[in-house]
């Protein structure tokens, strides 16, 4: 199973919330000023402008073949950092090392695979126990 995340959602709610905090920021700084409030509003849409071009967001392919994921043929472990019903944010953490790669997908971007994807995505491995777990300890 792959899926392709294409991102934009993802980079307008970045870009959004930049642009709220900046509103939020400039207009604390002009009220204790004494000013008006309503230079804040400029000022947030030039940094909402501003964290658009920054956040530029490749597609990534995400893939499950059943034993491992892969994002863009990088192999690595993978959690669910955030799920809204069509939405979902994954961390992919790649094996041995490397820096994360953070995925964002919509319901456009899983189409038909969105089940399919949610099942692999909360599966767990199974372990093998060796020895019961201890439960008390004494000591």
């Amino acid at each position: 199973m792959q899926v392709r995340s294409q991102g934009a959602g993802w980079r307008i709610a970045q870009a959004g919330l930049v642009a709220l905090a900046a509103a939020a920021f400039s207009a604390w700084v002009l009220l204790h000023a004494g000013w008006a409030a309503w230079p804040a509003a400029p000022v947030a849409g030039i940094a909402g402008l501003l964290a658009w071009r920054a956040l530029r967001c490749d597609p990534v392919a995400l893939a499950w073949d059943g034993q491992a994921w892969r994002a863009d043929g990088v192999m690595g472990e993978v959690d669910v950092m955030l799920d809204m019903a069509g939405f979902l944010l994954v961390r992919l953490r790649p094996v041995p090392a490397g820096r994360a790669c953070w995925i964002a997908l919509s319901r456009r971007d899983t189409g038909a695979a969105e089940h399919a994807l949610r099942v692999a995505l909360y599966a767990r491995a199974r372990v093998a126990v060796d020895a019961p777990t201890e439960l008390w300890r004494s000591g």
